[in-house]
């Protein structure tokens, strides 16, 4: 027993002696983590520093410094303090013996050396001269979108892009006000990934990685004679040495129409007819009751989109590339957009890496189903076949059918056309095949030199296929329409340019750049075929043969100027220079040679001047605590305009005028149909543009002012002219010029930023007044904008003439009624009841005085919630869906707006276009709102995952009594002012969407 008492001690001590251990242990890991750091952190001028984090490395505890730059923390000798501040570089600091601290952080430059993309090359936000926005990736509107361009609604200050609900239709970009009256050369110009001229419709959103707009000419002139709408330069999203990436992206989304034109219903139009006195036919009231507004919409339309893009290498060989289908489902039936878009791309270095090597090609194939809208169609009767002028026009008191089944045809077309006969036995389908290939090498010579090659060829395939059925309105009694047509496009692409940067002793800095290109482009390539007569309409424009020649001349397409090559020559140089990296000098010429031109003409210098003064960066500025950086700009340069042109413009054509009779026939009379002009020249617009780049509150609030002068002259009109010296009497010329003046302001802040949360917020606007400065001596004033409206055809509501914006309202002013009858104040200022054009005045401006947008990110953890509002304002819109089929008198004959229900029926007036119908455009739309859940996957096959949800055009707050105050410019001649402002039955409706989407990393 006696034995026994020492193990047993040892046993019932062990536990006490291991209990009393790990308390000590416990108890100095207490007394260690118990220790308070206290310090001040402060900038390199010795300024406190607010709102720093200061967190315990591997933990959650952390704090932030107060207003005097203060902070106490618990952390335990050996642990490791981080101080994070926006702006300021990331510093780490270990625990000692010491228990106060004083921490300098160092400013982050790493913004001030963002990459920023220019014309044939790159530079830094830091070295900027010119203004040039850049959008990544991160910041593009998110929703469904059919053109890249939608990416940047709102985005950038100046930016003005506005499209409709179509999924086939086509953004408009105008950037600071227009440049010129010709639709076709208010284009913006693109350039992908350093091909000119590239199609925007190749690239999936997905693949962009960042979109740069050179906005004022001393940065655009380097692109010469298509630089005067802005240039935009594509950067699309390229692997990296050593890294395997693989990203599968894919969203599926629902549509609803965000607004309807409001029409009288069946009953609301008996019950106003019979009140009134009238009475309709029994062929215009056979008892239905028909929203022709849902008879040709789906009740939702469905979209989904499909991206999958991989990459990976080494440092010598990289490798990338993307598959993306789109499937937009249109809101209106028969409308629609599917598209495939493949890309590979390969980079190689070579010759010790001297030479570097990269490949690609892009190819797109796009599928619409398209509307009559879609497509300038006018018929032999004169009537327009607008869909949605006839969704009003109709009656709601027909049926769709007749008893029979057969649609409704109204052989008067004083109804119009029948809304569903236009979808259902009317097909237009089009398949577009994009392909651009691109070849680039760069080489590394002696003495600091390095040569750029870049070659490319692009070609554009369009089919359309028409097939009017035998029950069709717009070909009646001919058994049945098919046209078919195949156009090709190519462009060959030849560039060459020869850079050379140098320093001296880290204070002269000097780049030079040398270059040479040819720009070949062939259109009109093809031929169109057409037959009618079918035994049925089963084969639709599948065999021709079937059918019988038309014998029409303008079913074979256009045989007199649709084949052309247009081919433009330049050389162009840029210098740059900096002292000290603070006095900063760019210097560039660009001279273009085209064959668009008269011979007088087919050359042409195109300057550009701008300078920097990075005020930062002098000693005076040490001192002050405000500004974290600053910068001042001013710049200069000269822009042409040849896009729309083609080298018959300066020429003289000959075309069909008329027929006569010989040998027992009719023949074609061949004229001339068009004047030369061997002096006719580019447009050249010049700008003037001084900024202000700054970054103050460390960093928590930067932003840019820049104003400009931007004047055109030479502008291009068709004018009249004496046949007494001209073969016709009108001639294309140089007359005319207009100014834009504005100012534009762009922010970006963060208020909150912690280790869990933060709140950056962003936003722009822009001001912009726009003048016709002087038209050509035989040329005065233009009258255009005709809606086309019953009555009152060839009555135009705008003017373009000197002293008033491209876009002035030119419009009979409403006074009131006079016995029930819309009255009007004449020429003479005396009330009038029967006006004409002679009381017609100047009634406002059609174009946005600002446009603005702001846009809010939050994110906490994994997860992130933004949304963006945009907006413009000032404007004035021509409501001509209202004011056309308010016909009180003719409430009986076609369909009314529900105005009309109010109007009193002896207004033979009510539809005249007045003031009365001049509406404010002004609009705030809440254009898009995401929330995301992000996280990263640890394992071998995922590796992140995000999951987000998305709404778009959720509401819009505005006072305009149309369906949408955002109008397609692209319709009508509106991209370049003639027409802009007028809502005139063409609006393809917007859609509220919602989205859900995925993001998988691989």
């Amino acid at each position: 027993m006696i034995t026994n008492r020492p193990k047993l001690l040892m046993r019932t001590t062990r536990p006490g002696i291991l209990l009393l251990l790990l308390l000590c242990i416990f108890t100095y890991s207490k007394a260690q983590t118990n220790n308070a750091i206290k310090g001040v952190v402060k900038d390199a001028q010795g300024g406190p520093l607010p709102g720093v984090t200061v967190q315990v490395k591997g933990t959650d505890r952390s704090t932030a410094t107060s207003v005097s730059g203060a902070f106490t923390i618990n952390a335990a000798k050996g642990s490791v303090l981080q101080f994070r501040f926006i702006g300021f570089e990331l510093k780490e600091v270990t625990v000692g013996d010491e228990t106060s601290i004083t921490v300098t952080l160092t400013e982050n430059q790493r913004s001030l050396n963002e990459v920023v993309v220019v014309g044939y090359g790159t530079t830094t936000k830091k070295e900027l001269t010119s203004a040039i926005t850049t959008v990544k990736a991160e910041q593009f509107n998110a929703g469904v979108v059919s053109t890249p361009a939608d990416l940047l609604e709102g985005k950038v200050a100046g930016l003005n892009i506005t499209n409709d609900g179509n999924p086939n239709g086509t953004a408009t970009v105008t950037l600071r006000g227009p440049s010129t009256v010709r639709p076709a050369g208010s284009a913006a110009f693109y350039v992908i990934d350093g091909v000119p001229d590239a199609d925007f419709k190749l690239l999936a959103p997905a693949d962009i990685a960042s979109i740069d707009v050179l906005k004022d000419a001393s940065a655009a002139a380097i692109y010469g004679t298509r630089a005067t709408n802005g240039v935009i330069i594509v950067t699309t999203k390229k692997a990296k040495p050593g890294q395997l990436r693989m990203t599968y992206d894919a969203y599926a989304s629902m549509d609803k129409i965000s607004n309807s034109f409001k029409v009288a219903s069946a009953d609301q139009l008996r019950a106003y007819v019979k009140a009134n006195g009238q009475s309709f036919t029994p062929a215009n009231d056979n008892g239905g009751n028909t929203d022709w507004q849902k008879a040709v919409e789906r009740s939702s339309g469905f979209s989904q989109n499909h991206n999958l893009s991989f990459g990976g290498g080494t440092d010598k060989t990289v490798y990338g590339g993307s598959l993306n289908y789109l499937d937009n489902q249109g809101i209106v039936k028969t409308s629609s957009l599917k598209r495939v878009i493949g890309r590979l791309n390969v980079s190689q270095k070579t010759l010790n890496d001297k030479l570097k090597l990269d490949f690609s090609v892009s190819n797109s194939v796009t599928n619409s189903g398209l509307l009559v809208n879609d497509i300038p169609l006018y018929t032999a009767n004169g009537q327009s076949p607008g869909l949605f002028k006839s969704i009003v026009q109709y009656l709601p008191t027909r049926t769709i059918y007749n008893t029979d089944g057969t649609l409704y045809n109204d052989p008067t077309l004083k109804l119009g056309y029948n809304p569903v006969g236009l979808i259902t036995n009317d097909t237009y389908q089009q398949k577009i095949n994009l392909l651009l290939a691109n070849t680039k090498a760069e080489l590394q010579l002696p003495f600091g030199l390095l040569y750029n090659l870049n070659l490319a060829y692009q070609s554009r395939t369009t089919n359309n296929n028409t097939y009017y059925d035998s029950a069709s309105e717009l070909a009646p009694n001919l058994g049945g329409k098919a046209i078919r047509s195949t156009y090709g496009d190519t462009k060959k692409v030849f560039e060459n340019y020869l850079s050379y940067a140098h320093n001296w002793s880290n204070k002269h800095d000097f780049k030079a750049l040398f270059g040479y290109s040819y720009d070949e482009t062939t259109v009109g390539n093809g031929f169109q075929s057409a037959a009618q007569g079918f035994p049925s309409d089963a084969t639709s424009y599948y065999n021709l043969g079937l059918g019988n020649q038309t014998g029409l001349s303008s079913d074979l397409g256009n045989t007199t100027t649709s084949f052309n090559t247009l081919r433009l020559i330049s050389f162009y140089s840029r210098l740059n220079y900096s002292y000290l990296g603070k006095y900063i000098l760019q210097a560039s010429i660009r001279r273009d040679g085209s064959n668009a031109f008269g011979t007088n003409n087919r050359w042409g210098y195109f300057p550009a001047a701008s300078a920097a003064w990075r005020v930062i960066d002098e000693s005076f500025m040490k001192s002050q605590t405000l500004f974290d950086d600053l910068k001042l700009r001013v710049g200069y340069g000269q822009t042409g305009n040849a896009l729309g042109f083609n080298p018959y413009t300066p020429q003289t054509l000959y075309g069909t005028t008329g027929y006569f009779y010989y040998n027992g026939a009719y023949t074609s009379a061949v004229g001339i149909t068009q004047n030369p002009n061997p002096n006719l020249k580019w447009e050249t617009t010049a700008t003037l543009n001084g900024g202000i780049d700054f970054s103050i509150l460390k960093g928590r609030l930067s932003g840019s002012v820049d104003v400009y002068n931007k004047k055109t002259t030479n502008m291009i009109f068709d004018i009249p002219v004496s046949t007494i010296n001209n073969f016709v009497n009108i001639t294309t010329a140089n007359v005319g010029s207009m100014s834009n003046k504005g100012v534009e302001l762009a922010l970006n802040g963060t208020p909150v930023k912690s280790k869990d949360f933060t709140w950056s917020s962003y936003g722009n606007i822009a001001f912009n007044k726009n003048k016709i400065t002087s038209m050509g001596a035989n040329l005065s004033k233009i009258y255009v904008g005709d809606p086309e409206g019953p009555g009152q055809s060839g009555i135009k509501t705008s003017i373009i003439e000197a002293g008033y914006p491209l876009g002035e309202f030119y419009t009979l002013k409403y006074i009131g009624r006079t016995n029930g009858v819309s009255t009007y104040q004449g020429a003479n200022g005396q009330p009038t009841t029967t006006p004409t054009s002679a009381d017609q005045t100047y009634a406002g401006n059609a174009q946005p005085t600002y446009t603005f947008g702001w846009g809010n990110d939050f994110s906490y953890k994994k997860f992130s919630l933004n949304f963006f509002f945009r907006g413009q304002g000032g404007n004035k819109i021509m409501n001509a869906s209202l004011a056309s089929f308010n016909q009180p008198t003719q409430a009986s004959a076609h369909g009314v707006p529900v105005l009309t229900l109010s109007e009193p029926a002896n207004d033979v007036n009510a539809n005249l276009y007045s003031t009365r119908y001049l509406e404010s455009g002004t609009f705030v739309r809440l254009s898009n709102a995401t929330l995301s859940y992000k996280t990263k996957i640890p394992g071998n096959y995922i590796h992140g995952l995000r999951l987000y949800v998305t709404g778009t055009n959720l509401f819009i707050i505005t006072k305009y009594k149309g369906v949408d105050p955002e109008l397609n410019l692209s319709l009508n001649n509106q991209a370049s002012g003639q027409f802009i402002g007028v809502d005139s039955n063409n609006f393809y409706p917007k859609t509220r969407s919602f989205l859900a989407g995925v993001q998988v990393d691989l």
